[in-house]
């Protein structure tokens, strides 16, 4: 007998966060919204247990603090996707869950896809097909259907149930340590409010800018995400990424320059021409040996010989990964690869940090790209029965 609940009382949430209390793991699933602001607005909280079911309304509810206490004081935590999730835990409770299990990430491990979604999974795994008509609904708006609430418990009904037939699978093909490698990885990258110094790397266009331009752009994202912060609105709201890159393009010096920027609203241009023309001056001003450095900047010739060798590991990382049966991009990155080219052949790039040298990927085909570009291995091509495969050979 499983028991169902919908929370939208602070006596009702004491009563669940008691019968929680004891159980692990928890399925959790969230609804949230963040069209029109900057963080994710929380809107519905579902979590699962061995018979038991439950809804919580955040926004029916004065303080959410004792259900985050239970969740993140010690059960594991079972989700799908989980990223998001993590990052609204994160900046509400203050810390995240002691464990998590990610079902998505387990099944990237045993070939079901690279990023699988809940409704296939459960389909696949429990045979269970899942209504989707709600997938588009305005968790906003209140009350609440009895079909939204049942489409919402949907997402962690089948969640612990899935989650121990991958843990199943994952121990007869030796893999449950690859993946409580890779969740540990997703933890350190839980970060709900990123450095606004570094956002300029997420503009669209960035590519195209060098020096002075450059660092334009940066104080030009740093100014937006600041804003869009403390107004809470979405940071293409403040300004679009094309904006910035006209911003840093042509350096505005008078207010009518910055009035006369295409796609800056007016009111936005009023408001802040002021701030935008002391950023600009004040990269205008600054040494070229403070500019960041974007790849277009490298010299040609050397990005040139990145871009090849990197190609030539990414042929070997495919190939590793298709004897795996594994999605390419879970044992290295492109990005990963020219970093490690990089570390190669220029003793002044600074060494560490690519995740394809560490673990488990390391020792599956992390030695072999270093053996390769090291010359102590060679890439040729055997003919088999399916057809030619790449060989590496030491």
């Amino acid at each position: 007998m499983t028991d169902t609940l919908y929370i939208r009382d602070d006596d009702s949430l004491a009563q669940l966060v008691q019968r929680l209390q004891a159980a692990s793991p928890l399925a959790i699933d969230t609804e949230f919204i963040r069209e029109r602001t900057y963080y994710p607005r929380l809107c519905l909280v579902q979590l699962a247990a061995p018979g038991l079911l439950a809804v919580v309304d955040p926004l029916a509810l004065d303080d959410l603090q004792p259900l985050w206490e239970v969740l993140t004081g010690g059960p594991e935590l079972v989700l799908h996707a989980a990223g998001q999730d993590l990052e609204i835990i994160q900046r509400l409770a203050g810390r995240l869950p002691a464990l998590h299990f990610d079902t998505q990430v387990a099944a990237a491990f045993l070939g079901y896809g690279d990023s699988i979604g809940h409704s296939k999974l459960v389909e696949r795994l429990v045979r269970v097909t899942l209504k989707r008509s709600e997938a588009y609904t305005d968790w906003a708006r209140r009350p609440l259907s009895d079909d939204q609430v049942q489409y919402a418990l949907d997402d962690v009904r089948y969640l612990l149930e899935c989650a121990e037939t991958l843990r199943a699978q994952l121990t007869d093909r030796g893999r449950g340590d690859w993946v409580q490698e890779e969740l540990e990885r997703m933890r350190h990258g839980v970060n709900p409010s990123p450095d606004p110094d570094e956002m300029w790397r997420r503009v669209s266009g960035a590519r195209s800018l060098t020096g002075r331009g450059l660092a334009i752009l940066c104080r030009a994202a740093a100014w937006r995400e600041r804003e869009a912060v403390r107004r809470d609105i979405p940071r293409q709201r403040v300004a679009a990424d094309r904006v910035l890159i006209e911003i840093a393009r042509r350096a505005p010096k008078r207010q009518a320059q910055v009035e006369g920027l295409r796609g800056l609203h007016p009111r936005e241009a009023q408001r802040s021409a002021a701030t935008i023309l002391a950023f600009v001056h004040e990269a205008v001003e600054s040494a070229p040996d403070t500019w960041p450095e974007s790849r277009k900047s490298r010299p040609r010739s050397g990005q040139q010989a990145v871009e090849i060798l990197a190609s030539l590991l990414d042929a070997v990382v495919r190939t590793r990964a298709a004897e795996l049966d594994l999605a390419p991009r879970l044992l290295a990155k492109r990005a990963d690869l020219e970093q490690l080219v990089r570390q190669e052949i220029d003793a002044d790039v600074e060494q560490g940090g690519i995740p394809v040298l560490e673990g488990w990927r390391r020792q599956h085909v992390g030695e072999q790209l270093l053996a390769l570009l090291r010359g102590a291995a060679r890439v040729s091509v055997e003919r088999t029965e399916e057809g030619a495969r790449l060989r590496l050979e030491s």
